[in-house]
């Protein structure tokens, strides 16, 4: 197991900017921001839309071992979950920051008050180290977002009773990539008025779409396509688009492929991956996409506009938001293929029973909890992280939750608001790990998803039956298998006991899968389907008139 010599955090005092002039820093480890960074942020704060985001900005130092597993990782590419790395943080107050002018510097060592951290001191470290300062200006999710500002990667040795200054300066702008072109690839981007004033800031669609061979092709038998609207899974967007495109460019796989639209959606939001929910944090994402990006879609795209013709697939967080779609709207979409969904019983969420354990961390014996794994032989696991680390990162990167990682995602998807701090409520703390029953039982319960088919048996049960595909490897390395094995026990008695009929829905366990390799699986059984579901959706011009102008992309 990899753990970090000394993992701690170290007390939190109330959030200030840990700036000094430089001739008065006494600490090893500082971070400069250089005036052209300074001077571009003022340009971004005046202009016409200014900054706006739930998520406050914070200066981080990131950490990558050079030697070892890692392989001299970029540390911006933090937290890993094979080994988790050193991360500090500190709360920046942009106006501030602007108000001292020139060259600014923030220190973030080891007696400096307000910094969030693990491991709790450098000195405990022993090895080389790559390290990286971010601004994570907090626009959208993760802190290697375009637009946020970075030093160059500084390499230091690091080891016990020995700190050496180390500075970093942020001196340069992350740069978007930009968007790949394909002949059957298509971007789009669309304003989302019910997002924007449900959140207070500017909001959008954002789609790739991979289109058919044959869609471009005046004398096709086919005038409407189906479509598949494909979710990624966590710390994915519609970039993804591009595999899809490529897949249905290349001849000898096309003819395997549903002939059908494959829409990536962008679950993203700079709280974390949204879920399609309509949530109190990050909006009504479910209705938007439903009411608003949907209908859009399908006249600028010559898409079936009817549950015929509509699929929903997705992997891991991917695959819960599209169940969760399916079920909550039975009137849009006809099928569901879901693989490694995020927990859908939430007494089996990971390794902990959030419906009664009272923590995170670790369990009634006082062992710690796994949370991610990976099988080393048919029947042993190397253990890679436990919860307690992977909360800690989150807790270094953000300490108010808004980091925009896993746990701190979930949180804000299924938590209230916090009505003071416009924030999402915590359903658990970060630091101690301690369950918060309140906030679970108030906010979490009304999406845990076998609750949900309990509570609506048959009308539940038969959507499962009839729509939803599962499936998910038996050594999953987040073990999300068990919540999956307690759907479908309980599908399986309530169809017995409402005498629900089999349909083509399906909830199966590929034993010895994991995360990863259940995709190639999922996908091998799932094909046949959707191309038999894709083929039967109507066609012809019966669905709406389209004008000329919109027929091709």
């Amino acid at each position: 197991m990899a753990v970090l010599p000394g993992l701690g955090l170290a007390p939190q005092d109330p959030p200030s900017t840990a700036t000094l002039p430089p001739q008065a820093i006494l600490d090893g480890l500082t971070v400069r921001i250089s005036p052209s960074v300074l001077k571009s942020i003022a340009d971004r704060l005046s202009g016409p839309t200014g900054l706006i985001s739930p998520v406050a900005p914070r200066l981080l130092v990131l950490f990558c071992e050079s030697d070892g597993p890692l392989g001299r990782r970029d540390p911006i590419d933090a937290p890993f979950y094979r080994r988790p790395q050193p991360i500090r943080s500190v709360p920046i107050d942009l106006r501030e920051l602007l108000a001292g002018g020139g060259l600014t510097t923030v220190a973030l060592g080891d007696d400096i008050d307000g910094v969030a951290r693990v491991p709790d001191r450098l000195e405990q470290l022993r090895g080389r180290f790559q390290i990286r300062a971010v601004l994570d200006l907090g626009l959208e999710r993760g802190h290697d977002a375009p637009g946020n500002p970075v030093s160059a990667i500084v390499e230091a040795d690091l080891m016990p009773g020995r700190q050496d200054d180390i500075t970093l300066t942020i001196n340069e702008i992350l740069k978007p990539e930009p968007l790949p072109h394909r002949e059957n690839l298509v971007w789009v981007e669309i304003d989302s008025p019910l997002l924007s004033a449900a959140l207070g800031r500017p909001v959008k669609h954002r789609a790739g779409i991979a289109l058919p061979p044959a869609y471009a092709d005046l004398n096709a038998e086919r005038r409407f396509w189906p479509a598949v609207y494909v979710i990624p899974g966590f710390g994915g967007d519609e970039r993804d688009a591009l595999g899809w495109a490529d897949l249905l460019a290349d001849h000898t796989i096309a003819a395997s492929m549903p002939p059908a639209a494959f829409i990536v959606l962008d679950p993203e939001d700079p709280l974390g991956h949204h879920g399609f929910i309509d949530g109190d944090n990050m909006g009504p994402r479910g209705t938007a996409l439903i009411e608003e990006f949907i209908p859009w879609l399908e006249k600028r795209f010559r898409l079936v506009g009817e549950p015929s013709g509509r699929m929903l697939h997705g992997h891991s967080s991917g695959a819960w938001s599209s169940i969760w779609l399916q079920l909550q709207n039975p009137e849009v979409f006809g099928a569901c293929f879901a693989s490694a969904p995020d927990p859908v019983d939430f007494s089996a969420f990971g390794t902990i029973d959030l419906l009664a354990d009272e923590s995170l961390h670790e369990d009634a014996t006082g062992q710690p909890r796994p949370s991610y794994r990976s099988p080393i032989s048919t029947d042993i696991d190397q253990i890679y992280m436990t919860v307690a680390e992977e909360t800690a990162m989150e807790n270094a990167l953000a300490p108010d939750g808004t980091s925009g990682e896993q746990w701190s995602a979930w949180n804000a998807m299924f938590s209230g608001r916090d009505p003071g701090t416009r924030l999402p409520r915590h359903g658990y703390d970060l630091v101690s790990g301690c369950i918060d029953r309140a906030v679970v039982d108030e906010d979490w319960r009304r999406f845990d998803i076998t609750e949900m088919l309990r509570r609506d048996p048959e009308g539940v049960g038969l959507l499962f039956k009839e729509r939803v595909r599962i499936l998910c490897g038996g050594r999953d390395s987040y073990y999300l298998e068990e919540a999956v094995r307690r759907l479908d026990r309980t599908l399986e008695e309530i169809a017995e006991t409402h005498q629900l009929a089999d349909g083509p829905g399906s909830i199966k366990i590929i034993e010895g899968a994991t995360h990863d390799t259940i995709v190639g699986s999922a996908m091998q059984q799932w094909l046949p389907e959707m191309v038999e579901f894709a083929r039967s959706a109507p066609g012809g011009g019966e669905t709406f008139v389209q004008p000329r102008r919109m027929i091709r992309p």
